[in-house]
C-alpha cells in the first residue's frame, strides 16, 4: 500500500491524516504551538504518530499565508507570527521523507474540492475558508491558480469599508458572534469574487462554517444572490464542502 501523509496547519490547530490514495485511514489534530521550537517538534512528532507501522515517504502539507509551492518556503503566515521566510519542505527531507510539497492551505482545500468533492469535474471554481481568518483558493481552466508572487486567492485581504480587510471585520464580527454582521460580510465577499472571477462554483470550509456558528451562511448566499440578480447567481451556486479533514485530504492528494 502506497500510504501518504497530508497536514493542515493553521493558526490554531494542525490537522494530520495518513491516506492510502483511496481513503483516510488514520488522522490526528493537535494544538498549534507558540514558538517555534515546539513547532518543529511537534510536526515531526504528528508524522511519527501517522506514520507508525506504515511505509510513509511522501507527504504534503497545507499552511496559511504566503507559500513559495517551488521552494518549499512559508514566506509569511498572518496567523503564525513567528513563521517567515521558513524553509519548511527542509525540515522534513531532512527527517526521511523522500518527496515533500508545500502548498497554502486553501488551495490545499481547493485541490481537494476539484478531484474528489463538490468541484469534481469543473474547470473554474473558487474555495473560501473561515477559520482563524479567511483564506481563498482558485481553480482556473481546471488547474490551481497561484499568482505571480504565490499570492493569488487571498480574498480575506482585500479592502472592506477603508482601511479595513475582509478579515480584520469577520474576526471582529465572529469575537461578538454578531450573524447579521458576518452575513453582511460574507455576503459583500462573495459577490465581489463572483464579479472578479465569475466561477462555476463557491465552495466553502473552514472551522467556522463547519461549527454551530453557520447560521449566518444561508443569509450570505442570499444578500449575493441578490446582489447579482443580473448575473443569474443563485444561492445553489454556493456550497458548503462535505469533504471531512478537506485541507489535509487535498495536502495528501497533492503527493498521492
Amino acid at each position: 500500500m502506497n500510504y501518504v501523509i497530508g497536514l493542515d496547519i493553521g493558526g490554531t490547530k494542525i490537522s494530520g491524516v495518513l491516506f492510502d490514495g483511496k481513503k483516510i485511514v488514520k488522522e490526528l489534530t493537535i494544538k498549534t504551538p507558540d514558538n517555534l521550537f515546539e513547532f518543529e517538534r511537534n510536526l515531526l512528532k504528528l508524522t511519527d504518530f501517522l506514520s507508525v507501522g506504515n511505509k510513509v515517504s511522501s507527504i504534503g502539507v497545507g499552511m496559511a499565508g504566503l507559500v513559495d509551492s517551488k521552494k518549499g518556503v512559508v514566506k509569511h503566515s498572518p496567523n503564525i507570527k513567528f513563521i517567515k521566510n521558513f524553509y519548511l519542505a527542509k525540515l522534513f527531507l531532512l527527517n526521511g521523507f523522500k518527496k515533500v510539497q508545500i502548498e497554502n492551505d486553501a488551495r490545499c482545500f481547493a485541490h481537494a474540492v476539484n478531484l474528489v468533492g463538490e468541484g469534481k469535474r469543473l474547470k473554474n471554481i473558487v474555495c473560501m475558508t473561515l477559520g482563524t481568518g479567511i483564506g481563498g483558493g482558485f481553480i482556473c481552466d481546471g488547474q490551481p491558480y497561484r499568482g505571480a508572487n504565490f499570492g493569488a486567492g487571498e480574498v480575506g485581504h482585500m479592502i472592506y469599508n477603508g482601511d479595513n480587510t475582509f478579515e480584520k471585520v469577520f474576526q471582529k464580527a465572529r469575537e461578538k458572534q454578531d450573524d447579521k454582521a458576518l452575513a453582511k460580510i460574507i455576503g459583500a465577499l462573495l459577490t465581489n469574487i463572483y464579479r472578479l472571477v465569475d466561477p462555476e462554483l463557491i465552495v466553502l470550509g473552514g472551522g467556522v462554517v463547519l461549527a454551530k456558528q453557520r447560521n449566518f451562511i444561508n443569509s450570505a448566499k442570499q444578500i449575493c444572490a441578490k446582489n447579482l440578480a443580473s448575473y443569474n447567481i443563485k444561492p445553489s451556486n454556493i456550497v458548503v464542502s462535505k469533504l471531512k479533514n478537506t485541507g489535509a485530504l487535498g495536502a495528501a492528494l497533492l503527493v498521492s
